[in-house]
């Protein structure tokens, strides 16, 4: 028996391009089309260093995205 799957729009909120993405779950969907895009390593000392000193705060990924943090983000 085949998991059920839908389909997905998945909108880029800096360029608002859109994709049809299908999949079990929406956070399957987001994360397949984030897989393109941006690449997830673990932070370095040095990474820590020149990102906090250049003003880069820390995000909880538990907490809600704030308006100034998608801004950064699209920089």
């Amino acid at each position: 028996m085949t998991t059920p799957t839908r389909v997905y729009v998945v909108t880029d909120t800096a360029t608002k391009a859109q994709r049809l993405i299908r999949a079990t779950y929406r956070a399957t969907a987001l994360r397949h089309a984030a897989a393109t895009v941006f690449e997830v390593r673990a932070a370095t000392h040095d990474d820590l260093e020149r990102l906090i000193t250049a003003g880069m705060r820390v995000e909880r990924a538990s907490e809600p995205v704030t308006d100034a943090q998608a801004e950064a983000a699209h920089e």
